[in-house]
């Protein structure tokens, strides 16, 4: 990860960028999820827009996915492939998105990586909020 200050008005905001390689049907499910969040809002999203919807979301919908559920989406060897993504997110949003992982890999009792994070919250903007 990559720590980088951009300028935006006259506070800079801290921002980390995610490198990611994916493979071809996660690649699908996060396009899928972007695709319904830009019909949602009625504007093109990014990946970045994505995950701060999903994280933000009041009723934490991610934060309390079943356990089955989320078993069946967080797995890395699943996920990982050649398709290559950068994701560039805000490091409030990044924390969040920490918190989800942490949480999870309790729930589940492994780790869980950026990458299954990032899945799960195209899954829940797929499952609809």
């Amino acid at each position: 990860m990559v720590e980088e200050h951009s300028e935006v008005g006259k506070a800079a905001r801290s921002q980390t960028a995610h490198r990611l390689k994916m493979n071809p049907t996660a690649f699908k499910t996060l396009s899928l999820a972007l695709h319904n969040l830009s019909c949602r809002e009625l504007e093109l999203c990014s990946p970045r827009r994505l995950l701060t919807t999903v994280l933000a979301e009041p009723r934490n919908q991610i934060f309390h996915m079943p356990h089955n559920e989320l078993d069946a989406i967080c797995h890395l060897d699943n996920l990982i492939g050649e398709v290559q993504i950068n994701i560039r997110v805000d490091s409030v949003v990044n924390d969040r998105l920490r918190e989800f992982r942490d949480q999870a890999s309790n729930r589940l009792g492994r780790t869980v990586s950026v990458i299954e994070a990032i899945y799960a919250c195209a899954h829940v903007m797929n499952e609809g909020l």
